[in-house]
């Protein structure tokens, strides 16, 4: 293996993969090769390097960078030349889990991807974990090309911070999914709630979570609570119901 990685394959092309690849391709780092799962996805896409629909036919000796879910990694694994190192960019699936080979590796990026949203991979954090000491340095002096934010982290810590990540994103955004459809049915448009995310969204940046509550169940004010509670069904009485009481729970020891 060289000591510096110029050259990459790609295996899947999903919201993670696009961006990384546009972001190596920004740097002057080669995405020569390219696996499509999904015939559809040759559509609209713009690729000037070699297609391949299994990883089997990769170029050996080759970095093969794996972005798929996480209960495909091992599968696809499987099929990657020996000769070649790999890399998959999951945060929850264990290294020691998957098939033994000489050069595995974790690429993990902790940011959401959308293919039609622009991400500033450059302050992407990245958290890098490899079977041997010369491949995780290769591969974070790869992800150092891409982003100023890179960091080892073994499988346990990795876990963990995809955990605190599925906090902040998809819980948060699914909270704000209730608030989208609560205020459809009620006539509003969500544009109102804006405004309020963005100083929310600002506010983390510069205080703690805990400073930055603020609502009904930071001041324990269980009237509105119980009105709000009285206009609610469902799982949406049971969510707030329970985030209100964590939140009691949190400022009132």
């Amino acid at each position: 293996m060289n000591n510096t990685i110029r050259k990459v394959s790609v295996v899947g092309y999903g919201n993670v993969a696009s961006h990384l690849i546009n972001a190596f391709e920004e740097q002057n780092i080669v995405v020569s090769d390219l696996v499509l799962r999904s015939p559809e996805k040759e559509q609209n896409l713009h690729f000037n390097g070699t297609l391949h629909s299994s990883a089997a036919s990769l170029p050996d000796d080759q970095l093969v960078l794996i972005c798929v879910p996480d209960d495909a990694i091992s599968s696809v694994l499987n099929s990657v030349p020996q000769s070649c190192p790999a890399a998959y960019t999951s945060g929850s699936v264990d290294l020691k889990s998957l098939p033994k080979r000489a050069h595995l590796g974790v690429f993990y990026p902790l940011q959401t991807f959308s293919k039609n949203i622009d991400v500033n991979v450059f302050e992407v954090p990245f958290f890098i974990e490899a079977t041997n000491d010369l491949f995780g340095s290769q591969l974070f002096d790869l992800a150092w090309v891409i982003s100023r934010n890179v960091n080892y982290a073994n499988s346990e810590d990795r876990k963990k911070l995809h955990l605190a990540a599925v906090w902040v994103n998809n819980f948060t955004n699914h909270v704000n999914h209730i608030a989208y459809s609560y205020l459809e049915e009620n006539g509003f448009t969500f544009d109102h709630l804006r405004p309020l995310l963005k100083e929310t969204a600002r506010k983390i940046a510069i205080e703690t979570p805990f400073k930055a509550q603020t609502g009904p169940a930071r001041r324990n004010d269980s009237s509105i609570i119980e009105e709000h509670l009285s206009m609610l069904e469902g799982n949406r009485k049971e969510i707030y119901r329970m985030l209100s009481n964590s939140i009691k729970d949190t400022y009132n020891k």
